[in-house]
């Protein structure tokens, strides 16, 4: 006995085989997320993204360069602790920053307050379902050297 197909039925094995080479090719191709790159505007924001995306890369001379020399200086004073020494804890999560708003010092030109979410999802939980959440903060930038930089401990965990 024979098998025979018709027109329609070689025609939808040959849909579902090319969406099957489809789906391979593109699961293969995404194996590495893309890098996001650093800013280099001159805003208050400018600081508190790269160090988000420094020390979530691990580049910690880029993360360093965000902060004031005093909150460097208070840093120093604890060398064993803290993610400008390398040490850092996001487990098994993925997270993104945005900036919801930045607020310029009435006072001084010098100063202002960026507010920051960090949205963190975690994979886990009941059917593998995971979790998502958010985290908002204000951070204090000020000029320094020119520059806009971090003046608080914020590291962002």
């Amino acid at each position: 006995m024979k098998l025979r197909l018709d027109k329609f039925t070689l025609v939808v094995l040959g849909v579902v085989a090319l969406l099957l080479i489809a789906a391979v090719v593109m699961v293969g191709r995404n194996t590495e997320p893309e890098r996001q790159a650093y800013q280099t505007d001159d805003a208050p924001a400018t600081p508190v993204v790269n160090a988000f995306l420094a020390l979530q890369q691990g580049d910690l001379a880029m993360a360093r360069k965000q902060y004031t020399q005093a909150v460097l200086d208070r840093d120093k004073d604890d060398p064993a602790y803290g993610p400008l020494h390398g040490q850092t804890y996001y487990g098994d999560s993925s997270r993104r920053l945005r900036v919801v708003e930045t607020r310029i010092d009435p006072d001084t030109a010098d100063r202002a307050y960026v507010t920051a979410a960090v949205d963190t999802y975690s994979t886990g939980g009941l059917f593998n379902s995971g979790s998502t959440w958010t985290n908002e903060r204000v951070v204090e930038v000020v000029r320094e050297d020119g520059a806009w930089k971090i003046n608080v401990e914020e590291f962002f965990y």
